[in-house]
């Protein structure tokens, strides 16, 4: 037993009193001898005895009434497992955690629910003179400062689930940071939240002696949630009237297998495709859903499911553009043979915009407009030209690359070079493509299977091209060396061949591989960027394509008649949105130029709260214990009257009640002696 105002024990000289009193009342009898007495004598012998034992007892329960008001006063304590308890004003923190997993529930009801009463209860057990922090994942600039009572309640009865999910380490840090600001000699905090294993980063706490830490943890009855984790095309463009196949991936985070469960696809408001799938326990799946593109420009859309009681992670949004045509530019370096085949290929196919320029006299503006370009036969490449190119394809442009017979080896080196690629020798021995490789994403979606028999084309006239290793080789000769290379540089691509396109180059042109060669270039040509972007997690936006220009801001509108003006960063290669607001709603957001809606951009929130395994009370006291975290503590919230027990953590258990009674029982038992020895 330990006392909170141990001076007040001097107190204790107060017994002295009732022992004085007691030795005034002592009475100094005469002694008288009568004669045939000796019957009166006993019986008076046999009363002064009595009346010496009631003097002793009425002294003893005055002693034990005062002794025990004494130690009232003295705030006996018995001290927790913390140590000695600090007389003065106290400082507390409150984190309730409002993360989409506390939407969960367990036999008390809601999590946050529970969060919430008591972290009120809790405060209600402080004085009204102590200040008190009141914490969310939101970690809003106000949740920083220290308010008083009433401003805890109402604070703690505002939070509410949300997109944030912090890192308990994080948590414990700006806990920690707003009581050192304080000047309250006692610190004290506590963390209410479902302890998600995601979240509950034990190996990155910390102890801190002075600001101890208990944690209440809320865990779920059932930690079953079905969550869709990612969406994407089967190819890189959407193209109108093209057969689109969306990839969802699917994860059962339950102890259950789910079977026959529907998956929906809303495209701009109407039910595009619907599927169903199932799912084994604690697995993942991919299913699709299949669709035509039936309008060109920007679109969004929704997939969903149901699954109760975690929703947050059953919407999906995805924003893309469906491209009328894809614009392909042939820079000439004056082969007219050669140039016919580029054109023939694209000229008579609706769904792209062909163009030529002869390389003196190409506009490099112009780059930026295109997806595809087809460089054939130049004698050499201008330095401003080849700087230009860098630029397209570090940007996402993809640039084909087709030598002449007589090309010069110093220019389109310096070229290749800038692309990591080599430039070698010239070889005129004739030489068959010896092999397609199935296995590259390039060919493997137009040709399922290749013949054995089947002719490939045959080179006559080649220089002997070397690319990176992280290029990809779509055709090689017999000899093992390269005939057709994809180099991925920045987001584009760059393609070499190593023969000339006309005749003396050989007969590549009037094979089925060219016109193939030459679509799939155009096809998986400058992307049309992501797809969806995760709130929280990416700042800027990167709007491939979209041209912002002008002194007019754009805004960004969207659920909820969101409307905000984003941060634009313009650069020569592209443009930049920064997201600065974290607070937004997920779904679909248009940005918008006046009356103009420029882009759609998806939102989706975090699937980090997905996977709602938690930490039992015992797991996570066993870790603590593990890394010697002394400065922590764990209760159990489904005990009954929890502000109690959180107050003994901070203040021991209180024993002055039970000395105000035990003073009080002494004083009732003086007067029922003085009675009763009448």
């Amino acid at each position: 037993m330990a006392f909170l105002f141990p001076s007040f024990l001097w107190a204790l000289a107060a017994l002295a009193v009732p022992v004085i009193i007691h030795l005034f009342q002592l009475r100094r009898f005469k002694r008288i001898e009568f004669s045939n007495v000796r019957f009166l004598q006993e019986v008076s012998q046999r009363t002064r005895s009595r009346k010496q034992v009631k003097h002793w007892l009425v002294l003893f329960a005055r002693l034990l009434a005062v002794a025990s008001l004494v130690l009232a006063f003295s705030q006996p304590y018995l001290p927790n497992a913390t140590g000695a308890v600090k007389a003065g004003q106290r400082a507390v923190s409150f984190f309730l955690d409002d993360s989409w997993s506390m939407d969960g529930t367990n036999p008390q009801g809601r999590l946050l629910d529970q969060a919430r009463k008591n972290a009120q209860d809790a405060v209600m057990a402080y004085k009204a003179t102590d200040r008190f922090q009141v914490l969310t994942n939101t970690f809003e600039g106000r949740q920083q400062m220290l308010i008083g009572r009433d401003e805890a309640l109402e604070a703690a009865a505002r939070a509410e689930v949300g997109p944030y999910s912090r890192p308990l380490s994080q948590v414990l840090q700006r806990q920690r940071e707003a009581l050192a600001r304080g000047d309250a000699p006692v610190k004290q905090a506590f963390m209410f939240t479902d302890l998600q294993r995601g979240s509950a980063d034990v190996e990155n706490w910390t102890n801190d002696s002075l600001i101890p830490t208990t944690i209440v943890p809320l865990p779920p009855i059932n930690a079953s949630n079905l969550a869709i984790d990612s969406v994407w095309f089967s190819t890189p463009v959407r193209r109108l009237g093209q057969y689109e196949l969306l990839n969802v991936r699917i994860k059962n985070f339950g102890s259950q297998a789910l079977d026959n469960v529907p998956l929906k696809l809303t495209i701009d408001g109407r039910q595009r495709a619907l599927a169903t799938f199932g799912v084994e326990a604690q697995a993942t799946v991919d299913t699709v859903l299949r669709f035509t593109n039936d309008a060109t420009g920007q679109h969004w859309g929704e997939v969903s499911l149901t699954d109760r009681p975690v929703t947050f992670d059953d919407n999906f949004f995805i924003a893309y553009r469906t491209a009328d045509k894809l614009r392909v530019q042939l820079v000439s370096g004056g082969d007219a043979e050669s140039d016919q085949s580029v054109e023939a290929v694209f000229v008579g196919d609706s769904t792209h915009a062909f163009a030529t320029q002869p390389y003196r006299q190409v506009d490099l503006a112009s780059f930026a407009r295109t997806d595809l370009i087809v460089l054939n036969a130049l004698p050499d490449v201008p330095s401003g030209t080849a700087s230009a190119l860098k630029e397209f394809v570090a940007n996402g442009g993809s640039l084909a690359l087709f030598p002449g017979k007589e090309p010069d080896a110093a220019s389109w080196g310096a070229l290749l070079a800038q692309f990591g690629a080599g430039f070698g020798a010239r070889d005129t021995t004739s030489m068959k493509v010896d092999r397609i490789d199935l296995q590259q994403p390039f060919y493997n979606e137009v040709f399922t299977a290749m013949p054995k028999n089947v002719e490939l084309p045959l080179s006559r006239l080649r220089f002997n091209i070397t690319a990176p290793p992280t290029a990809d080789a779509l055709l090689r000769l017999q000899n093992g060396n390269l005939f057709l290379a994809s180099i991925p540089i920045g987001k584009g691509r760059v393609y070499t061949c190593a023969s000339p396109l006309n005749n003396e180059g050989g007969n590549f042109t009037q094979h089925a591989l060219f016109v193939t060669s030459l679509l799939r270039m155009a096809e998986l040509s400058r992307p049309m960027g992501a797809l969806y972007h995760i709130i929280g997690a990416e700042v800027n936006i990167a709007l491939d394509g979209v041209d912002i220009s002008g002194e007019e801001a754009p805004h960004l509108k969207g659920p909820g008649n969101a409307d905000l003006v984003p941060e634009v960063r313009r650069t020569l290669s592209t443009n930049t949105i920064a997201l600065h607001d974290e607070d937004l709603a997920p779904g679909a957001y248009a940005l918008t130029m006046g009356n103009d809606t420029i882009a759609n951009i998806a939102l989706n929130l975090p699937r980090s709260e997905s996977d709602l395994s938690t930490y039992t009370p015992e797991q996570l006291e066993l870790r603590l214990a593990e890394r010697g975290l002394t400065s922590f503590s764990v209760i159990d919230a489904n005990g009954e009257n929890l502000a109690v027990r959180l107050s003994e953590l901070d203040q021991g258990t209180k024993l002055w009640k039970w000395f105000v009674i035990a003073a009080l029982l002494f004083l009732a038992l003086e007067i029922l002696i003085i009675r009763l020895t009448k």
